[in-house]
């Protein structure tokens, strides 16, 4: 990072009073109406950077004929005074490095050119590349100047603030860039080796493309046919089987359907039977008991036959006394009709269990049947449904196999005829001579991180309807919200370009092998020369100044404007003036007014 600033500049003639402007190492804003002289400090710094003393604009009719200057540097301070109409300057330094003396303007060794460069950490300036046939020119401070020295009728200009219309190209202003931002002069590129490396890379690709035309007639060989039917032919083929097996699996949905019915049927079925051998079971118990009542009575009856042949005792075996006869009666009627009420029930049991055994008969044949039909069903799904389908569903994939094949056909075929078209191209290409393009040594990761900074800056400044934005690679300027620089008006344009300038000068001082260290821009929102819809919003305004004053670290910024927002300027160097004799400081030359 670039270690000086501008401490003062003075304008001096031989019956005028001295004027000087005392600036700071950070943020300067020299503010007031127009045609007070604020443009000329940019004049003044623009003289003492080389400019040619026709360019100047502050003539000798003001009574003024000299501009110096003060540079605050590490080792020391830096005086350079020059007479309006010369073209040297004298240089006064308290700095080692800097050695005193007279500076030329043009292409000297003791140039004015390389003693900025040097403050800005470049001892031995190279040179650069200039054009795309890798011709070479001196770095010199002014080759760049217009990008961190931004004049009021440059600050709108609808280009990007990088370039600017000038004896320098822009390709040997990219060039200044990317050896700020690398260090890189590109001095030991050698375009008669890139032609080695270019060639090499062509024969590469021929090789690379025969190698895969052999790949591609390998496969498409593995691909033919020769008994293969035509894609409509195959498409017929596909439509009727598909169609076949539509109908197939509708069949197979039927039987299926029926098979789980039949299931369902066997099912209530063995449920019956299930319910008839019980009742059947219970049949046979109640015989059971009938009988053994049958045979209760029987015996009963029996025994009431047989105790008449028995004989009575009439006196006690013990006591030889007479015993009394006790009436008995006859249980045999009683048996009699209990026996008959049991042969009636043992009759309708008959009946009943007749019944049963029948239902049960009927029950077991119509399962057989379910059963039989049941697996004749399942049959005709496993043996012949389900087979055919997998057969059709063979065939359909061989088709359809068929198809994909020839569809691969087509694309290697297509394959071969693009990659043949691009073999001719190579080899008929031209030997020409290697080009030099700054733009593509700018790489992804630059890019990037300018486009952080750009973005980060815009936000703080609430630039209106703010949704993205990047800087573009081809214009090498903002794109905001898909829309380019100059499709805004110019109040929009100077607000965007100051915010390149900004972003660039935060780049090189963070990332920048080299940086400038200094922006002076003139009339950044120009406050009172904008009216309407092309003038930036007063939020804007605010906003960009706020950021000016937040950030102050990045090297030495002088604005000139009409008019500032409404902020706290503690921490910057303010100066003001009036264009009122009577209040203030009318502007920077004493002795001169409108």
């Amino acid at each position: 990072m670039a270690n000086f600033f501008i401490k003062q500049i003075f304008l001096t003639g031989p019956n005028v009073e001295t004027a000087s402007i005392h600036l700071d190492k950070g943020l300067n804003i020299i503010y007031g109406p127009s045609n007070t002289g604020k443009s000329y400090i940019v004049e003044c710094i623009n003289f003492l950077f080389g400019s040619n003393v026709k360019e100047f604009r502050i003539g000798d009719d003001t009574g003024y004929n000299r501009v110096s200057m003060e540079i605050s540097t590490e080792g020391g301070s830096i005086f350079l005074e020059r007479q309006f109409d010369d073209n040297k300057i004298i240089v006064s330094s308290s700095n080692p490095d800097i050695p005193s003396g007279k500076y030329s303007t043009g292409k000297a060794k003791q140039s004015i050119n390389n003693l900025w460069l040097q403050l800005m950490g470049i001892e031995n300036p190279p040179q650069i590349l200039k054009n795309e046939s890798f011709g070479r020119q001196a770095l010199t401070a002014r080759s760049f100047l217009h990008t961190f020295l931004i004049e009021e009728d440059n600050v709108f200009q609808k280009e990007s603030i990088i370039f600017r219309k000038s004896v320098f190209s822009k390709t040997a202003i990219l060039s200044i860039l990317l050896y700020f931002i690398t260090g890189d002069a590109f001095e030991d590129f050698d375009p008669r080796e890139e032609k080695k490396v270019k060639e090499a890379k062509k024969n590469a690709v021929i090789k690379y493309i025969n190698n895969h035309l052999a790949s591609l007639a390998t496969r498409r060989n593995e691909l033919i046919d020769p008994n293969s039917l035509s894609v409509y032919e195959v498409r017929e083929k596909i439509d009727a089987i598909l169609n076949e097996i539509s109908n197939t699996e509708e069949k197979l949905s039927i039987a299926i359907n029926r098979s789980k019915d039949l299931s369902n049927e066997i099912y209530n079925v063995n449920s019956q039977l299930a319910e008839s051998n019980m009742l059947h079971n219970r049949y046979e118990v109640l015989r059971s008991q009938y009988n053994a009542d049958i045979s209760r009575l029987t015996f009963i009856v029996e025994g009431e036959v047989h105790k008449n042949g028995i004989q009575e005792v009439s006196r006690c075996p013990f006591c030889n006394g007479g015993l009394e006869k006790e009436e008995e009666e006859s249980c045999i009627e009683a048996a009699g009709a209990e026996l008959q009420k049991i042969v009636s029930q043992l009759k309708d049991l008959d009946e009943a269990e007749h019944d049963i055994i029948n239902e049960i008969d009927n029950l077991y044949t119509k399962r057989s049947h379910l059963e039989i039909e049941r697996s004749e069903i399942e049959a005709v799904i496993n043996s012949e449904l389900k087979p055919k389908i997998n057969e059709l569903q063979h065939s359909l994939n061989e088709y359809r196999s068929s198809i994909e094949n020839q569809n691969e056909t087509n694309v290697l075929e297509r394959f071969e005829k693009e990659m043949l078209y691009d073999l001719r191209q190579f080899e008929d290409e031209e030997e020409s001579e290697i080009k030099y393009k700054p733009k593509e040594h700018f790489n992804q990761q630059i890019m990037h991180q300018i486009d952080e900074i750009l973005t980060n800056i815009l936000e703080k400044c609430n630039f209106d309807h703010f949704s993205s934005a990047y800087f573009s690679k081809d214009s090498f300027d903002v794109v905001i919200n898909g829309q380019g620089k100059f499709t805004f008006g110019k109040g929009y344009r100077a607000f965007l370009n100051t915010v390149v300038a900004l972003s660039f000068m935060e780049y090189l001082a963070q990332y920048g092998a080299f940086s400038t260290g200094l922006l002076v821009i003139d009339s950044p929102i120009l406050s009172l020369k904008e009216k309407g819809s092309e003038q930036a919003s007063d939020s804007m305004k605010l906003s960009l100044f706020k950021y000016l004053l937040e950030n102050q670290n990045n090297g030495q910024i002088i604005i000139i404007e009409n008019e500032i927002p409404q902020l706290d300027y503690s921490e910057a160097n303010l100066i003001q003036f009036t264009k009122d004799v009577n209040i203030g400081r009318y502007g920077l030359l004493y002795g001169v007014t409108e």
